[in-house]
């Protein structure tokens, strides 16, 4: 859990998803719409600090 007080992680599984790393930049804007799950990696290292989900991205 994210909030303004701090973060709350969880243990899970882990998941990795290939692909390398992605754009510095989207040519389109995100739309989030649906759930969804993102990973904060270090730029470097490729090391996962934190993944999270986001269930209800529009309530």
């Amino acid at each position: 859990t994210v909030t303004e007080e701090g973060t709350e992680a969880a243990g899970a599984t882990a998941l990795m998803l290939g692909g390398g790393p992605g754009p510095e930049t989207l040519d389109e804007p995100f739309r989030a719409d649906r759930p969804f799950i993102f990973a904060i990696m270090d730029k470097y290292t490729g090391a996962v600090l934190f993944v999270g989900r986001v269930l209800n991205p529009v309530g």
